[in-house]
């Protein structure tokens, strides 16, 4: 006796049929990417858009860097058709956002770590705005800094009132 009838298999090709739907289904979910839309050089690999490869020093990346920026400078470039104005340009932000971010060893060392590991693109968020919008200045300096600017202010009508009372 069946106690569920409805769950039975109806035959090979049947099983068959939702193995199929099933492969289809999971295959159509999306992968992890090791290129994430907004973060450095977004869907491209900088170290082809600057063509050099990930071993290549930080002389060979800034050479590689300055040809490419010559030729597609938006105040150098000559499109050869109209419309391609737009394209250079969109090239020439994409070289130095490559250059940016392969000049600095901490950021280039991130982005390697991307490419390396896609599966962890939260970290990857995480990572590349922490550098980005991390302060360029220690708060400690920007704090003392204020406390002794704000003294300075306060100190001098004091001193100007004192020199004034002993005048008189």
């Amino acid at each position: 006796m069946d106690l569920f009838p409805e769950r039975t298999c109806c035959g090979f090709g049947a099983c068959l049929w939702r193995l199929t739907v099933l492969l289809l289904s999971v295959s159509s979910l999306p992968t992890a990417t090791a290129l994430l839309e907004g973060l450095y050089c977004g869907t491209e690999v900088c170290y082809d858009v600057l063509g050099v490869t990930r071993e290549a020093s930080k002389a060979e990346i800034a050479r590689a860097y300055r040809q490419l920026a010559r030729r597609y400078h938006p105040d150098r470039y000559r499109p050869e058709e109209p419309g391609e104005e737009e394209t250079a340009h969109n090239k020439f932000l994409l070289i130095a956002t490559a250059y940016e971010t392969l000049k600095d060893e901490d950021t280039r060392r991130d982005y390697d770590y991307m490419l390396d590991h896609p599966e962890e693109y939260y970290q990857h968020y995480y990572a590349y705005y922490r550098r980005r919008l991390a302060p360029k200045v220690d708060v400690r300096i920007v704090i003392l800094v204020t406390i002794c600017a704000i003294s300075a202010v306060q100190v001098e009508p004091l001193r100007w009132k004192r020199q004034l009372l002993l005048s008189s």
